[in-house]
């Protein structure tokens, strides 16, 4: 049996050496089916991520490609956790043997990104070595959020789940081991080739002004979206990138941001298989707004009169630098190019109060201030 069990291990080294010159099309789909006492239990179709843990979605193709998990089992079953399977000990050694392995298991290096662990997800199973992740691998029934960024995610559930349900709730031993063993036999179904859709950007909405040098942008969530790369620059083309970020959600935090500077961010979709697209481009502004003092931007421009019934007249101001006044929410009421020297600015329709402005050139802002609307 040993003998046995070292050539197939030498048939997979082989497969993976030559495997790792083939390139996906998109997410890989394989099909496990699980039986217990003879009875099939179901058939889980899982889709891995090759563009997000290649060496791990690699590994597992080729050992479904020597049908390696064939009558292995789904040794530890956790209710309100995962199911955890995969190691060739669990074919015909003994129970107290599952879960350990076997040393002559060629390994996989980690890959932790910041896909996230959720109901549904596949991430590779690993001792405390981080790179130690071999053919054993887990499904969560939970979303395990203490896992993220220490274990591998190389894919999710996409139909079946049902049936995951069904073994982590199998009576077990104290050891988690089901009673009657569990086997799993898997099979390559096919491919999903589909491209991720650009996400739509949400907040801060574009052209937006404060004065925190943290801001937190958000977007609308892609169906099938895993991972999303975000990206912060002082430019429009994005020349000068300054933050560039994957993050698991639709949320992310820029920090220590400057004042006095114009910002533009966008988003792409990651889907495990594909990247979408950027979204549109949107911008922000970070500035001393609400600042009375903010004198040593001021130069020479001058608001008058201010207060005012809704007429202001700019002074000072070259040809061409655009004025945008901004409401206590952020959101600019105001925007035009200066004509010349003066420019007038009429804002009457506007409810009375606060509002802020902002005179701003090529180089970026060169004053702002707060004028009222009486």
């Amino acid at each position: 049996m040993k003998n046995i069990l070292q050539t197939i291990l030498l048939c997979i080294i082989s497969f993976k050496l030559s495997y790792a010159q083939t390139a996906f099309t998109g997410k890989p789909q394989y099909n496990i089916l699980t039986i217990q006492n003879g009875d099939t239990i179901g058939i889980t179709k899982v889709e891995l991520f090759p563009n997000i843990a290649p060496l791990h979605v690699a590994n597992f193709d080729s050992l479904v490609s020597v049908h390696f998990f064939d009558s292995t089992a789904f040794h530890r079953v956790i209710p309100g956790f995962m199911i955890q399977g995969g190691d060739p000990n669990s074919r015909h050694g003994a129970i107290a043997t599952w879960g350990l392995g076997d040393p002559s298991q060629p390994t996989v290096n980690a890959e932790f990104t910041a896909a996230k662990h959720l109901r549904g997800t596949l991430s590779a199973a690993r001792d405390v070595d981080t790179n130690s992740a071999n053919s054993q691998f887990f499904i969560c029934v939970a979303a395990a959020s203490w896992l993220n960024g220490n274990y591998s995610v190389y894919g999710r559930v996409v139909s079946g789940m049902n049936y995951v349900d069904s073994i982590v709730n199998a009576p077990r031993d104290i050891n988690d081991n089901p009673l009657n063993k569990i086997e799993m036999f898997v099979s390559y179904s096919g491919s999903n080739d589909s491209v991720p859709n650009a996400p739509v950007l949400n907040i801060p909405a574009s052209g937006s002004y404060s004065a925190t040098t943290s801001r937190v942008l958000k977007w609308f969530t892609q169906a099938d979206g895993i991972i999303y790369n975000v990206e912060v620059a002082t430019d429009s083309l994005f020349n000068n990138i300054i933050k560039n970020a994957e993050v698991g959600a639709n949320t992310y935090t820029a920090a220590g941001l400057s004042s006095l500077t114009k910002y533009y961010w966008r988003v792409k979709t990651n889907n495990g298989g594909h990247l979408s697209g950027y979204s549109d481009v949107w911008n922000f502004y970070v500035s001393a707004v609400g600042i009375d003092e903010n004198k040593a931007y001021s130069g020479n421009i001058k608001v008058a009169p201010n207060p005012s019934k809704g007429i202001f007249v700019f002074d000072n101001i070259e040809k061409g630098n655009q004025i945008e006044i901004l409401d206590l929410q952020g959101k600019i009421i105001f925007n035009a190019l200066s004509q010349g020297k003066s420019t007038v600015v009429n804002i009457s329709d506007q409810p009375r109060g606060v509002y802020f402005y902002s005179v701003i050139s090529l180089n970026g802002i060169i004053s702002n201030g707060k004028i009222i609307l009486e």
